[in-house]
């Protein structure tokens, strides 16, 4: 072979080769840009107006709370309520459930602090504060109220 040929063939591999690491690095920066692109939407909640209040008081020496609403938003068919705490040996708790309003413009429920089957309860001993989320749900749609207590 004549080495200006050979010359040819060189350049010629050259440049096929620079275009498959310039086609390599587009696609690997545009696969990045898609992942980073898409990003999970978490729905904000709108708040409870002000004139809801909500009081947390402890009872049967704080083993139980109740819980209290009044100036339930017209239109409230339910409200989810969940509770957390920590604990002096079992961590993080909680008690969560559902109220429904049937019409009411407030509520009153008490919860127990523990866990109760067959008739025995246990109590937790709650350490710190207990953080109260409340989702009121009717026509309106969904609106949150969170606030953290000292029983």
């Amino acid at each position: 072979m004549k080495p200006e040929f050979k010359k040819y063939i060189m350049i010629g591999g050259l440049v096929i080769l620079l275009l498959i690491v310039g086609y390599l690095i587009f696609a690997r920066n545009k696969s990045i840009q898609q992942a980073t692109d898409v990003e999970p939407t978490e729905e904000i909640l709108p708040t409870v107006d002000s004139s809801v209040k909500v009081t947390l008081e402890g009872v049967s020496g704080n083993r139980e709370v109740s819980l209290t609403v009044t100036n339930v938003p017209s239109g409230t068919d339910s409200v989810d309520y969940e509770l957390s705490y920590q604990t002096a040996s079992q961590g993080l708790q909680g008690v969560i459930g559902t109220v429904m309003t049937e019409g009411k413009s407030s509520i009153e429920k008490k919860l127990t602090l523990g866990t109760c089957s067959s008739g025995t309860c246990v109590y937790h001993q709650v350490v710190g504060k207990i953080k109260l989320t409340l989702k009121f749900s009717g026509e309106y749609g969904e609106k949150i109220f969170e606030k953290e207590y000292e029983i």
